[in-house]
């Protein structure tokens, strides 16, 4: 099993342990896997019907990553074509840390959809994020991942 896989597990283990027991009442916490930038695990927990928080840990390009953004969401803009799911497009700003030779910092302005049905806890999200590096050097890049979460 190489490195990046036991990170992963790791990381899964670490965050599914840490949903709290009060959570599987409201459904506000969801916790489950992203593919992209980075790869790892994802969680979000909503504040309200239309502000969240979302979180990523993994790893990218062999470097630990972590990504913390707060998100709106935008229920009514995608027509509803199947009955009982949903389709909010969301948009939010974010700090991006990364460990390099030096320690990347960045700011990301995220942008995404997500799907959701009306009779499983899950979501299904892809999103993009242009970064504006602030540390060690300034510069940019582009995180793009898709993932999914079950909600407690």
């Amino acid at each position: 099993m190489g490195m990046r896989n036991i990170l992963l597990t790791v990381l899964l283990a670490a965050a599914v342990g840490a949903v709290p027991a009060g959570a599987a009442e409201n459904e506000k916490l969801g916790v489950g896997v992203v593919l992209g930038v980075p790869f790892g695990v994802t969680a979000k927990y909503w504040l309200d019907s239309q502000y969240a928080v979302q979180s990523h840990l993994g790893v990218s390009e062999g470097n630990l990553t972590l990504n913390a953004d707060v998100l709106k969401n935008f229920d009514q803009i995608l027509p509803r074509k199947r009955p009982g799911t949903r389709l909010p497009l969301y948009a939010g700003l974010g700090l991006k840390f990364k460990t390099e030779t030096e320690t990347f910092v960045g700011i990301r302005f995220v942008g995404g959809v997500s799907m959701f049905h009306s009779k499983k806890p899950i979501e299904f999200f892809a999103e993009v994020a242009p970064v504006l590096r602030l540390a060690p050097n300034e510069g940019g890049a582009f995180d793009g991942a898709v993932g999914v979460r079950r909600y407690f």
